[in-house]
């Protein structure tokens, strides 16, 4: 499948795109229509972006928390189609106007990005445990978010969630 955006360019899904999306079924519908409203960046670099749709779209499927250390025991569940757990809480997000699109710029073809992912809400760290992690730096400051923010538990893309700490998760 391929979406034009705002700009006049194209971004595709791939399937592996696709598959990343299973955890992320309610941005399906209005994909089409965020990606028609993306002006990808001018120097071909890679696209992470919020996408304001102007009227609410959904429930934001992360929310902020408490603190927790990483030996602090916290609620974790298996997403669809992920290495390892993420942290979760049992509740509802917030409604939001937000989408997040990640693409990356086609080696094959100029003026195509290629999906990543995207989901309802506000942009996010990497989670602690992604290979794509490259620096001890950016290690601290993805921990450091996923210690103060959860995505909600959702029973149709999740395991039923089991307590743990990050400690415990990243070994």
């Amino acid at each position: 499948m391929k979406y034009g955006t705002k700009s006049g360019e194209v971004i595709v899904i791939p399937r592996k795109a696709d598959e990343h999306l299973k955890a992320h079924p309610e941005v399906a519908a209005i994909l089409p229509e965020t990606i028609g409203r993306v002006v990808l960046p001018q120097d071909n670099s890679f696209l992470s972006t919020e996408v304001d749709m102007g009227r609410v779209v959904g429930r934001s499927g992360r929310v902020k928390t408490p603190l927790i250390g990483i030996e602090d025991k916290a609620l974790f569940a298996q997403r669809i189609g992920r290495d390892k757990p993420s942290r979760v809480i049992v509740g509802e997000g917030e409604e939001t106007t937000k989408v997040t699109i990640l693409a990356f710029p086609s080696r094959e073809e100029i003026g195509v990005y290629v999906l990543v992912t995207s989901w309802i809400g506000t942009l996010a760290q990497k989670e602690p445990w992604d290979p794509m992690i490259k620096t001890k730096q950016e290690y601290q400051r993805c921990l450091q978010f996923w210690c103060s923010n959860a995505l909600v538990w959702n029973s149709v893309v999740m395991s039923e969630p089991f307590e743990s700490s990050w400690e415990e998760i990243l070994k």
